[in-house]
């Protein structure tokens, strides 16, 4: 599950949503020096309070669910580690908001990843003189931590091509460049009937903190289940959990439930992974472990929620579309192998939280 949101976790991931209203010059072509200064201020300004609110999700995501036990194997330090870490971030946001993510993060990565990426290291290097093919075994598994599968590779090199494509065309921050090359206008879809817009602005991304953060929750989130349920219905589950996470914003938008938004961002299929994971679970609840992973989902959903209420410009429809289209369809896919079935108890959670659980 993701660490950080969309973090796919994690780590995580966020749809953004931003109005044309924000930058009403970007009309013009003919932009006077002034107005460009104002918008590349406005555009710095938005990213670095996005990356503040980013930061304090990771470390109160990570944290919680390491006091929850929810990486095994755990150790009282690392609880305690973690709780320290959950009392300094709520005393940053009561005390320091506009800095609060960062003041997190550094508590966070001084008690919990950087002794984590300390034992890993002496443990790999300990490992070298274990010669045993049960230490061999052991080995391999704790150094796929963070592994990739083939359409995960192949989504993030996508990804990552059109990110390009939007640096070439006119910047990943420019909504003139963001709309030609189809970010969800739901006024478009709407009224223009330009439906194409649901699937294109899943691969488009709103400034480099944007897309690194969503690539990261794939990696953490997507090999696993991958592997799970195989290469074709993974790309299937995370494809149609974002068109799906698409329709629910268009369609509270036709309702009037939601002004009409410009959304881009691969968020709402990284969501979709993690409702797969939970139907999926729910699937094989009888499983060792299985209700284990589906509370720490459930820990996870909340928290990324809670981080869409409190975080400007992020859309929650889109993120809980993409959730419910990703249960539904993990409620539907069979596991890979009869092999796959008997590894359930492994799931649910990715190898990289874990060893910040460890001591």
């Amino acid at each position: 599950m993701p660490v950080f949101r969309q973090m796919p976790l994690a780590f995580h991931q966020n749809t953004l949503q931003f109005t044309r209203t924000n930058a009403p010059t970007l009309q013009r072509f003919n932009l006077s020096t002034l107005q460009r200064f104002t918008l590349q201020r406005f555009n710095a300004s938005t990213n670095l309070m996005e990356l503040n609110h980013i930061l304090l999700f990771a470390a109160i995501a990570t944290s919680a669910l390491v006091v929850l036990q929810a990486f095994q194997p755990q150790s009282p330090g690392a609880r305690a580690r973690a709780a320290i870490v959950l009392i300094a971030s709520a005393l940053a946001w009561l005390l320091a908001r506009p800095i609060a993510g960062w003041l997190s993060a550094i508590v966070w990565c001084a008690l919990l990843v950087v002794p984590a990426f300390l034992r890993n290291r002496a443990w790999a290097a300990h490992s070298r003189y274990r010669p045993s093919g049960s230490d061999r075994q052991f080995g391999s598994d704790r150094g796929s931590a963070i592994s990739v599968s083939p359409v995960v590779l192949a989504l993030i090199i996508v990804n990552v091509a059109v990110f390009i494509l939007e640096l070439l065309a006119g910047g990943s921050t420019n909504p003139m460049t963001l709309h030609r090359l189809g970010e969800l206008d739901t006024s478009s879809v709407i009224f223009r009937h330009q439906y194409w817009r649901l699937l294109a602005a899943l691969f488009l991304h709103y400034g480099p903190i944007h897309i690194f953060f969503n690539l990261f929750a794939l990696l953490l989130l997507g090999p696993a289940l991958e592997r799970q349920i195989g290469g074709f219905l993974f790309a299937v589950c995370y494809l149609v959990s974002g068109i799906g996470s698409s329709i629910a914003v268009v369609l509270l938008t036709k309702l009037r439930l939601l002004e009409p938004v410009q959304l881009v961002g691969a968020s709402g299929c990284i969501m979709g992974v993690v409702g797969t994971w939970t139907g999926f679970l729910l699937r094989h609840r009888h499983a060792p472990l299985a209700r284990q992973r589906l509370r720490n989902i459930f820990v996870i959903v909340l928290l990324q929620l809670a981080f869409d209420v409190v975080t400007p410009r992020v859309s929650m429809s889109a993120h809980l579309g993409g959730l419910f289209t990703g249960f539904l369809l993990g409620l539907l896919v069979p596991a890979k192998s009869v092999s796959a079935r008997l590894s359930i108890s492994q799931i649910g959670g990715s190898a990289a939280p874990r060893a910040i659980g460890e001591d």
